[in-house]
């Protein structure tokens, strides 16, 4: 049952309180986004959740009698994530939902709906990408439910962090700041004093730490082994830096 609580997520994006509204409040974690702000995912960064919300849920609910029909579509969705374009009557065939889907193959189709409306949305209506991609996540809610709480807790925490992820992905790309690796998982993220973004440890795909950081007034990206990174965070982050990497150590 939908939670009636939306005021009490209003600092948590919009993909991740979709999927919590479905369950209690008791059940919500206590420490989304790592504590850190708001986070605000553009349009191409909405629908690379979707894609990977549809390879998390094939792990986690496989669509055993539809696997071919689920890849197939996977494989459109991620073309387009990957910035190929698509016919729109092709991804609106495809999208068009069935009392027979499976959940995963159901999060598929609304993937390849978020795919529809990244490129064919008016500018007016770019919402339409997060709604898409919002749906997907909280439809696998119930599902999850019913296997116990375990199961439940790790799909926020998935979710939570790939929001994470593709969000500190796409700053670093806005400016045109490199990681050696993709981001595997964001670390931390320390709040200021004024409600923004201090800043961001992550572990790389290939093993190192980065880190997202104003110094001088500049942000930069630093990369090394966990000392090397925490020796260059700022002071008056330490602590809470400490915190989160002891968390996940």
């Amino acid at each position: 049952m939908r939670a009636r609580s939306p005021k009490a997520l209003a600092a948590v994006q919009k993909i991740l309180a979709s999927a919590l509204l479905e369950v209690e409040p008791s059940r919500w974690p206590e420490r989304r986004h790592l504590g850190g702000p708001f986070i605000v995912l553009s349009t191409r960064s909405q629908l690379a959740v979707a894609v990977a919300l549809s390879q998390e849920v094939r792990r986690l609910l496989p669509p055993i009698d539809q696997l071919k029909e689920f890849d197939a579509m996977y494989a459109v969705a991620k073309r387009v994530s990957d910035g190929e374009s698509c016919m729109c009557e092709e991804l609106h065939a495809a999208s068009k939902p069935s009392k027979k889907d499976a959940p995963a193959t159901r999060v598929v189709k609304l993937a390849i709906r978020t795919a529809a409306n990244y490129l064919y949305s008016p500018a007016g209506a770019r919402n339409a990408v997060g709604t898409a991609v919002e749906n997907a996540a909280a439809s696998v809610v119930p599902v999850l439910a019913e296997r116990g709480v375990a199961d439940l807790d790790r799909y926020f925490a998935w979710l939570d962090d790939e929001i994470m992820r593709q969000d500190l992905t796409a700053v670093l790309a806005d400016r045109e700041l490199r990681s050696s690796s993709s981001i595997a998982r964001v670390l931390s993220r320390p709040v200021t004093d004024k409600g923004t973004l201090g800043l961001a440890v992550a572990r790389l795909a290939d093993g190192p730490f980065g880190l997202y950081v104003k110094l001088r007034s500049k942000w930069e990206w630093h990369e090394g082994d966990k000392a090397t990174v925490f020796a260059t965070v700022p002071d008056h982050f330490q602590d809470a830096v400490s915190q989160d990497l002891a968390a996940v150590s």
